[in-house]
């Protein structure tokens, strides 16, 4: 039975000039909800219409009538996949869709650092390059945003037209950066506090705050984390912006003090892997049996790296724009980092034929193969990666 209660209200106002110019995006999903966001110009009243796949049921929902529209959608099937389109006054986003967690065994994406510099080069040309591969991506049930979406705040309007038809079919889990701004403007963008967590099928993610803010009460959220990952999910990860290991020359050995803070906690706790950003490379360590990935691949200016490494140190790659790709399964986890784009500093870019993996690993290191996930790999030696396209432009 269709819901025409909810349409026929939405019909009855008159429809008002707007214009989306976010979104949509989906955020806080569960087993059985979502969150469903956008920004309009005007202040037309905004609407939700989604079914479950297969289904010819609608049901409607409406929203606010100014600025940023949110509806937090309840009552979903659980590893369902559902299509929505959004409104707002007369203008419309069509084709939406995202998937309701509970699958056991799934894909999931994640990078950060995907602003631009000014005027050096814009999000455009280097973020650019990597939505447009992540859009070619198939059944990712979500994206991981290490933080550093934008430079500054000028730069949201770019960030969210170039990552659009990216994020209007999967959720986005956003982690903040030290340029995404306060803690206002990152809830009022997403719908949620910079620490937060959550369980996908087999998996338990928790995002922390590692900005300066954070520190002033970190005692809480310490405690926060050690009660979080007491969590009896077989797989564990975190996500939080600032690298605990890293050979970044700026930062020397990465971020000592959250190091000290949390890396004994991952340890005892089983964490899998940890996942952050800031520095803008690829690296990954091996440190008390949890695996920590440096992400900061997704655009922003790159920063050069110390011939000596921290302890731990298992792989990296310099001057690459990229994302890792994560197949979770309850007995493992298998991670690769896709290169987009290799990027000199005379500004030439070379760009790698799609799924050219040049980095991948198994989580826990004693878990048996799973053919079916190593079968999707494709390990590119780095003597062909130069075989690739070559343009001459300058950033």
């Amino acid at each position: 039975m269709r819901w025409i209660s909810a349409l026929a209200v939405v019909l009855l106002v008159p429809a008002a000039s707007a214009a989306i110019i976010w979104g949509p995006y989906v955020t806080n999903t569960t087993a059985d909800s979502a969150t469903i966001n956008w920004k309009a110009t005007g202040n037309a009243t905004g609407w939700v219409e989604y079914s479950p796949e297969g289904s010819e049921t609608t049901c409607m929902v409406s929203s606010g009538e100014e600025g940023m529209h949110r509806v937090h959608i309840t009552g979903l099937l659980p590893a369902t996949t559902y299509h929505y389109r959004v409104g707002a006054g007369d203008d419309t986003v069509e084709g939406c869709r995202f998937r309701t967690f509970g699958d056991q065994v799934f894909t999931c994406i994640i990078y950060g650092d995907s602003q631009g510099q000014r005027p050096f080069f814009a999000q455009t040309e280097r973020h650019g390059l990597v939505a447009e591969r992540l859009a070619g991506e198939e059944e990712i049930l979500f994206i991981v945003h290490t933080g550093d979406f934008v430079g500054d705040e000028s730069e949201w309007d770019e960030f969210f037209a170039i990552a659009g038809p990216v994020l209007r079919n999967t959720t986005l889990v956003p982690v903040a950066g030290n340029h995404d701004g306060p803690v206002e403007t990152f809830s009022a963008i997403f719908g949620l506090p910079p620490r937060y967590s959550f369980d996908a099928g087999s998996l338990h993610v928790a995002v922390l705050d590692s900005n300066d803010r954070a520190w002033a009460d970190m005692k809480t959220q310490t405690a926060w984390l050690e009660e979080d990952l007491a969590s009896p999910m077989p797989r564990k990860i975190v996500a939080f912006h600032h690298p605990p290991f890293s050979s970044d020359r700026k930062h020397p050995g990465g971020d000592l003090a959250i190091r000290a803070e949390w890396s004994g906690i991952f340890s005892q706790s089983g964490v899998d892997a940890v996942f952050c950003g800031h520095t803008h490379t690829y690296e990954r360590y091996r440190v008390g049996g949890t695996e920590y990935f440096v992400t900061g691949c997704g655009g922003g200016p790159f920063y050069p790296l110390a011939e000596e490494k921290p302890e731990g140190y298992q792989a990296g790659h310099e001057r690459v724009l990229g994302y890792i790709r994560v197949t979770v399964s309850p007995e493992s986890i298998d991670a690769e980092m896709v290169a987009v784009a290799e990027i000199t500093e005379e500004g030439g870019v070379t760009i790698y034929p799609a799924g050219t993996v040049i980095d991948s690993v198994r989580l826990p290191a004693d878990a048996a193969p799973q053919e079916s996930v190593a079968a999707g790999w494709w390990v590119v030696p780095a003597a062909l990666l130069g075989a690739a396209i070559l343009t001459g432009l300058r950033r």
